[in-house]
């Protein structure tokens, strides 16, 4: 199966997303509110990093997010 996108650019999606509603969350904790919909784009976050590590041939390891960073500025610059 392939993937509609390039791995990295879902991986790139995945990973802004997932801080963003991160520091969503804390802040919603911190004001004592129901961070809903935080959490739902945390959990879409999450879907994506397993959609590209379950169709990764070897996987994902901590150092395919970096360079997944720098492959897709590379693609958007040239």
């Amino acid at each position: 199966m392939t993937l509609p996108l390039s791995a990295d650019i879902i991986l790139v999606i995945a990973t802004l997303v997932g801080i963003l509603s991160l520091s969503s969350i804390v802040a919603a904790w911190t004001m004592k509110r129901w961070p809903i919909i935080a959490l739902i784009s945390f959990a879409i976050a999450i879907g994506l990093g397993v959609y590209v590590h379950m169709n990764e041939p070897d996987g994902l390891q901590v150092v395919d997010i970096p360079d997944a960073f720098i492959s897709v500025a590379a693609q958007v610059l040239n």
